[in-house]
């Protein structure tokens, strides 16, 4: 049996891993990632979107969105890799730019990133193989831990190596068999809450033909997102000239899981006002297939109960830690959030026990707030949806359609507004802050009553199903 040691294992070399790595490795310390895919090649930004192979990861390809809270890590821990993703053709989004009102100095975080996940990954992973700290394994499964009961002492591979480790970083992202290796252990079982999305995902990504300019349109993202009552759009903008429309029905409409041919989701999108501009053929080319996404669940974890770690050694990180509906796109920030600041907290001790509750003190309370509200929201978009009569222009009925459907369209008329669904919206103030502000919700509630909030336009569900059949 051939047996290695490193100070940190990571496991998985997905955009958490990397971050950890990057953040452990720029400490001093000797980083192993152990990543299952090959490596890429290289290339530029369409050569990595077409033709690198991810099967580890079933959502590579999908449509991402990197919040402020991304950027933000990224100028602060690794500007270079910033830079780097602007060299890929990347852009960043100033959304205080869109600011009704004069701008601030604090207003200049409002920014978030467009590319799409294999540019970010590239970008992330090169600054990573440049870190003399740090070996890329590729090729390499994981197939259980080694230690006893709720200490983790290293883990095992495939081909029967065994490699120790002062750390494990479990970054395997929301398929992680984390509870069952602890199980197998014998540690206590990690504490694990579970809700619904509600959600089928179907995206295809385009890219804008020569000479045609992307619609102006004036919400954080620059692209259109609305729910019909029976369904949810999107528009994510990507790096040179490219974007990916999302099309969201819910699991229990069959029929409208006819999204999955190429034939009716562009039926569909062009049968949206909101969407028709961007996917009109002498507007914009297919670049991928429609790609779908299912068995959608917000869940999250935690290694710490009643004060106390269950198991020590291990952290898990990001979409292994905490991963929530995909439209939010909390997914790429929170990796690259936990993956810095883990690597932060476990280098100011060598304590296993300190650095668990350290972590948990860093992004514990944060990670449950992020499910709490991703979670209130889905529950109550599947009651909208399933007919029930509630209220979207008073928090009385539900405080997250509230926001959702009132306050973040009326915010473009007020700065405070503004800057404090901005500032929701890019993750960069707690979830619960702009409910908590009473003041500012009665101003959302006064502006409702006396302007029109104009809902999202789209075909009734009839009508969608006749466009989708015709095509």
């Amino acid at each position: 049996m051939k047996r290695d040691r490193a100070d940190v294992v990571v496991l998985g070399g997905g955009l958490a891993g990397l971050a950890a790595a990057l953040a452990f490795g720029r400490r001093g310390r000797r980083v192993l990632v152990l990543e299952r895919d090959p490596p890429v090649a290289g290339g530029g930004a369409d050569t990595l979107f077409e033709d690198w192979e991810r099967p580890g990861i079933a959502h590579f390809r999908q449509a991402h969105n990197f919040l402020g809270l991304a950027r933000a890590v990224l100028h602060n821990e690794a500007p270079d890799v910033l830079a780097r993703l602007l060299d890929l053709g990347a852009t960043e989004n100033r959304q205080y730019e869109l600011l009704p009102g004069d701008v601030r100095p604090a207003d200049e975080s409002l920014v978030s990133i467009f590319a799409r996940r294999p540019v970010f990954e590239y970008a992330l992973g090169e600054a990573v193989q440049a870190e003399g700290h740090i070996t890329l394994r590729t090729g390499t499964r994981v197939v259980g831990l080694l230690g006893e009961r709720s200490v983790v002492a290293g883990v095992a591979l495939n081909d029967g190596t065994e490699i120790s480790a002062s750390l494990i970083v479990d970054a395997l992202g929301r398929t992680s068999p984390l509870p069952r290796w602890l199980s197998a252990l014998g540690a206590a079982p990690v504490p694990e809450r579970r809700s619904e999305c509600g959600l089928l995902y179907y995206s295809r990504h385009f890219r804008f033909r020569d000479g045609v300019e992307m619609p102006k349109v004036p919400s954080l993202t620059r692209a259109p997102r609305g729910e019909i009552g029976y369904m949810a759009y999107s528009i994510f903008v990507e790096d040179n000239r490219t974007f990916a429309t999302v099309l969201m029905p819910p699991p229990w409409d069959r029929a409208l899981r006819a999204f999955k041919s190429e034939d009716a989701y562009m039926a569909a999108a062009s049968s949206m006002p909101a969407l028709a501009p961007w996917v009109h053929p002498s507007h914009a080319e297919p670049i991928s297939p429609v790609l779908p996404m299912g068995s959608l669940q917000n869940v999250h974890r935690t290694l710490v109960a009643n004060g106390e770690p269950v198991a020590t050694g291990i952290q898990p990180i990001g979409d292994a830690l905490c991963h929530v509906n995909p439209t939010f796109a909390y997914g790429a920030s929170l990796s690259l959030d936990h993956g810095f600041a883990l690597g932060r907290v476990a280098t100011e001790t060598d304590d296993p026990r300190a650095i668990a509750l350290a972590f948990q003190d860093a992004v514990g309370a944060d990670a449950a707030a992020r499910f709490d509200a991703v979670s209130a929201e889905d529950r109550d978009r599947m009651r909208l949806w399933q007919g029930e009569p509630l209220d979207v222009r008073t928090p009385n009925d539900s405080m997250a359609l509230f926001l959702r459907m009132t306050v973040y369209p009326v915010a473009a008329t007020d700065p405070e507004l503004f800057r404090a669904v901005a500032r929701r919206v890019n993750m960069l103030d707690p979830p619960d802050t702009l409910e908590r502000n009473e003041a500012l919700i009665g101003r959302a509630e006064e502006i409702a009553r006396t302007n029109d909030v104009a809902a999202p336009v789209g075909p009734t569900r009839d009508e969608l199903l006749e466009a989708i059949g015709s095509a």
